[in-house]
């Protein structure tokens, strides 16, 4: 589907009163999938006194931005171009963040990167590529931040289908990389030396149900338990982590209302800093899904709220944890919610205009 835009981009803002502690402005910078002329990334002022968005500057030479990751420590971001010949870029941010001034793109040597990851010590990039199976694990340049050519490789065994890498992650002590592989229903993990940054040979952490597609993983705070969302079965699977670094079932909680009988795809996943509200979208069902993490790691449903846009591809937990930021691909619009003391969502009449957002990166 062809979309066409005007060239002037609106906020919608609310006009009521906010707590004197959810005042203060974030910097966000926001990606899209390049159509014709829409390309590029957008560096985006929020206010949340006002629940106001505005735009503060294009990056219109950056294209198809679907996932990007921003070292704070050092002032680098790094950037997918996710197209069918994939490239990862990285970029020096100004201390203002007016300027990006790139470092240099490489190949991810797939199709598709769509996810990132930083090494503990940010010595390390890994980038997941739908097309492909492979995840790469560039070395970064202290000095420049720049990306280094010859990554190491992760693949799985499995050559009887394909396989689609779709998340990657360092394990929270450092030891491992996860990768959740939406082709093979899996999750793989693979040991990791610090020191050396060598990486061993995979290891199946936990198998999905066949054709449940899991899509994306986070691990609870204190390390004790992760959960994976699968975008087919439209599930959240709850699971332990053991000793070795395999994955042990909890529980299996569907994403979706019980009367629900359309076609929905499970999307993104995130747990809030206190690690007792987990919340993912449903694309299709353009709902948001709330669980509340009990003591023993399983989950108990909170809510189901409508995100009020078609295709939620991402959302963001703003850091101070009082607004939830939901990105809507297919209706354009980036939709503002407010988080209640219980961890549920209320819905605002916020809504800014955005030509399909499909990532909001943060800025600290």
């Amino acid at each position: 589907m062809t979309f066409k835009f005007i060239a002037t981009i609106v906020a919608s803002t609310a006009l009521y009163l906010l707590p004197v502690s959810a005042q203060g402005e974030t910097q966000l910078l926001t990606g899209a999938y390049s159509d014709g002329a829409l390309k590029g990334m957008k560096l985006l002022r929020f206010d949340a006194a006002r629940d106001e968005f505005t735009i503060v500057k294009s990056f219109e030479a950056i294209e198809n931005a679907s996932f990007a990751l921003y070292d704070s420590d050092n002032g680098r971001v790094y950037v997918t171009g996710e197209a069918d010949t994939g490239q990862v870029g990285a970029f020096r941010l100004s201390e203002d963040h007016l300027t990006l001034t790139p470092l240099g793109y490489v190949s991810s040597l797939a199709g598709s990167p769509c996810y990132l990851a930083l090494s503990p010590d940010k010595s390390r990039l890994a980038v997941a590529n739908y097309h492909g199976d492979i995840v790469a694990v560039f070395k970064i340049d202290a000095a420049s931040g720049a990306l280094q050519s010859n990554p190491d490789i992760l693949k799985g065994t499995d050559t009887t289908k394909t396989g689609h890498a779709h998340w990657v992650q360092w394990s929270p002590e450092g030891d491992k990389i996860y990768m959740v592989d939406l082709g093979h229903d899996e999750v793989r993990a693979y040991p990791y030396d610090a020191k050396t940054g060598a990486i061993g040979a995979a290891t199946s952490a936990f198998k999905t149900p066949v054709g449940s597609g899991p899509r994306h993983m986070a691990f609870s705070p204190d390390g004790r338990f992760a959960y994976v969302v699968t975008e087919y079965a439209n599930t959240v699977i709850a699971l332990k982590r053991e000793a070795g670094g395999s994955l042990s079932e909890l529980q299996t909680i569907s994403t979706l209302p019980a009367d629900y009988k359309d076609k929905s795809f499970a999307a993104h996943i995130q747990i809030n800093k206190a690690g007792d509200t987990l919340y993912m979208t449903n694309r299709g069902h353009n709902s948001l899904g709330v669980f509340r993490i009990q003591a023993d790691g399983q989950l108990k449903p909170l809510q189901t709220i409508s995100t009020g846009g078609d295709w939620p591809r991402f959302f963001l937990l703003l850091e101070d944890e009082k607004r939830l930021l939901v990105a809507h691909q297919r209706s354009n619009d980036i939709r503002t919610f407010h988080i209640n003391n219980d961890g549920s969502l209320a819905e605002t009449p916020v809504k800014f205009a955005l030509p399909k957002p499909v990532m909001i990166l943060p800025l600290k």
